[in-house]
């Protein structure tokens, strides 16, 4: 009886073990969204000012990478971490 129950013992405790780990990465994503927002506001402002993005071309990269900013704050609120991490990435990449 005694091995049994140990089984389910060890049983349930592996069961639980994927949710917080889940939830940690989570928490992870989640930072890793506040952080990429946070620099691409940066970026973005200190940009602004550079002459190459005074030009039609330059005012095109800003403009879009504003809409994928704007795209990653959304995603940030609705709590889609992935979706937010992404869109900030590629906010990024047009710069």
């Amino acid at each position: 009886m005694a091995p049994a129950k140990s089984c389910l013992t060890l049983c349930a405790a592996l069961l639980s073990l994927p949710p917080s780990a889940q939830a940690a990465s989570q928490a992870e994503m989640a930072e890793s969204c506040k952080a990429e927002i946070k620099y691409v506001e940066a970026r973005i402002a200190k940009v602004r000012d550079l002459p190459e993005y005074r030009s039609e071309q330059g005012r095109h990269a800003l403009v879009t990478a504003d809409r994928w900013l704007y795209q990653a704050r959304k995603h940030a609120i609705k709590g889609e971490t992935r979706n937010c991490v992404s869109a900030a990435q590629k906010s990024r990449a047009q710069l």
